[in-house]
């Protein structure tokens, strides 16, 4: 063996201390005194050093108070009021449609440029409710609460019969029958709207004579209930309420 060799292995084996080993020798130490400092100080109260815990004062229980049925209820929205207007016309068409007909409508139309009056003809659904016209009647119609999207205009009576006299006819209604019969429409669709949202069958005189406002022996129609429950809380429309306010204003 070289001499050089020799002295090299006589040499002391130096020991390489790798940066990660170095941080973390110096890591734990520091992690283990703060965790035995934590062990030596912490304290621990004995039974005899406790204080008891005292609840906090209970306060006494409110009763909820019981809300009316009827303030759980949606105010309906009142039924407007249409102009009206009356015409004479001849009606043309029946039988096509159920409870409706058609009816021509005459009249004088100006001309600006020529200066002279034109006549006119103008074809109009008429609501027949009672399917009392024939085909040929002269009758008097007027315009109000619209039926559908295209019906304006009802039956009010029979100027001329055609064919079949009045008597052997089904009689027409009056404009209070017809208003009634609106009326009626409209609570019956107020009731399935509410019975809908609450999930429940909605029985407006139970609700009215829970709250004294229907006496022992008083019979009221489904409307008149909804009147009497929700007097001055019905809905009114801007324009209304607008023309309300300014006549009330005119008046004081």
């Amino acid at each position: 063996m070289a001499p050089s060799h020799l002295l090299r292995a006589a040499m002391p084996i130096r020991s390489i201390a790798s940066p990660m080993s170095l941080a973390r020798s110096s890591i734990v130490p520091s992690n283990l005194s703060l965790r035995q400092s934590i062990r030596y100080n912490s304290y621990t109260p004995t039974e005899s050093t406790q204080e008891p815990i005292t609840p906090p004062p209970t306060s006494p229980a409110t009763p909820t108070p019981t809300i009316p049925k009827s303030q759980t209820l949606n105010p309906p929205t009142l039924l407007r009021d249409y102009a009206s207007s009356t015409k004479t016309g001849t009606v043309t068409s029946v039988g096509r449609m159920d409870r409706t007909v058609t009816v021509v409508y005459r009249s004088n139309e100006w001309d600006k440029h020529i200066r002279k009056h034109y006549r006119k003809e103008v074809k109009l659904l008429v609501s027949d409710p009672q399917n009392s016209l024939r085909k040929g009647d002269v009758i008097e119609f007027s315009s109000g609460a619209p039926k559908s999207r295209r019906v304006h205009h009802v039956v009010e009576r029979i100027i001329t019969p055609f064919a079949v006299p009045i008597e052997d006819r089904p009689a027409l209604l009056t404009r209070e029958e017809r208003e009634q019969e609106r009326e009626k429409r409209w609570a019956a669709k107020y009731v399935r709207r509410e019975s809908r949202r609450l999930g429940e069958e909605l029985d407006l005189e139970a609700i009215a004579r829970e709250e004294g406002l229907v006496q022992e022996g008083e019979a009221l129609s489904t409307a008149g209930l909804i009147h009497r429950i929700f007097l001055g809380q019905e809905r009114i429309g801007k324009v209304k309420k607008l023309v309300q306010e300014r006549t009330a204003e005119v008046q004081a």
